[in-house]
């Protein structure tokens, strides 16, 4: 895989700086729920606590694709497909459906976070996989597929390390880390998958829904069916990962 030259060090840089942005923003507002709230990360009240801020954040992530529209046309030329998305996505649509129709109400208690998740799924899917990836991948055109896919996880890693400033335990810290390293492969490779950014967003925010709104704890089974959804994630994310080398091992061949 050829290095970097100064000119695309420099362009990464650049691209950089948006979700850096971001993830500080994020910090910033963990930091101001749990030492001005006292809400710590995920506990009673965060969600309606945050939810400003991640207006502000989603609005700012909106605000930077429309800046650089120019910059961000998408690379495809051929429709996307929808088997493997479809594995993950219907599974946690009906969760999602049988919890809303089941403990549904209109309060604000149960309102909040799902108005909070819906700002993160919009905000972190343009800011992470339309933004970056999509700017990284113009960097890169016709040389490696590798660099935005790790680069992009890495960032999304890092911006769920801002989490210690709303109280989260370090080693809680370090298992979000890792946990969403492998989440961000993930969508890089959905996103390259399905070629459409809005149903990563309504799969991100129907993810981050179950987990932050008490469905797990009403409906202990959904934690279990949580983790076999994570492991056909693992399993549908090394697909695609062999998939991609086969294609870059035959256009070596040609």
């Amino acid at each position: 895989m050829r290095k970097m030259d100064y000119e695309q060090q420099k362009g990464v840089l650049a691209v950089l700086l948006w979700p850096l942005l971001y993830i500080s923003g994020m910090g910033l507002s963990n930091y101001i729920v749990y030492h001005g709230y006292h809400i710590e990360y995920g506990g009673d009240g965060y969600a309606n606590a945050m939810l400003p801020f991640l207006a502000v954040l989603a609005a700012g992530a909106l605000i930077c694709l429309f800046a650089q529209r120019e910059r961000l046309a998408l690379p495809w030329k051929e429709r996307g497909r929808l088997s493997l998305f479809l594995i993950v996505f219907l599974p946690l649509a009906a969760m999602a459906l049988y919890f809303l129709l089941t403990n549904g109400s209109f309060t604000n208690a149960f309102m909040a976070p799902l108005a909070a998740m819906l700002l993160v799924g919009v905000a972190e899917e343009t800011m992470f996989r339309r933004i970056l990836f999509i700017r990284l991948l113009g960097l890169f055109q016709g040389q490696s597929f590798t660099k935005p896919l790790l680069i992009s996880a890495a960032c999304f890693s890092l911006l769920h390390a801002v989490n210690i400033f709303g109280g989260l335990p370090a080693p809680q810290v370090l298992m979000q880390i890792a946990a969403t390293f492998v989440a961000g492969l993930f969508y890089v490779l959905m996103f390259d998958y399905t070629r459409n950014i809005h149903l990563l967003i309504v799969m991100h925010f129907l993810w981050d829904y179950i987990l932050f709104s008490g469905a797990t704890q009403q409906i202990p089974v959904y934690a279990i069916l949580m983790g076999l959804l994570q492991v056909a994630e693992v399993i549908i994310m090394l697909l695609l990962l062999a998939g991609k080398w086969g294609q870059n091992v035959a256009a070596e061949r040609t």
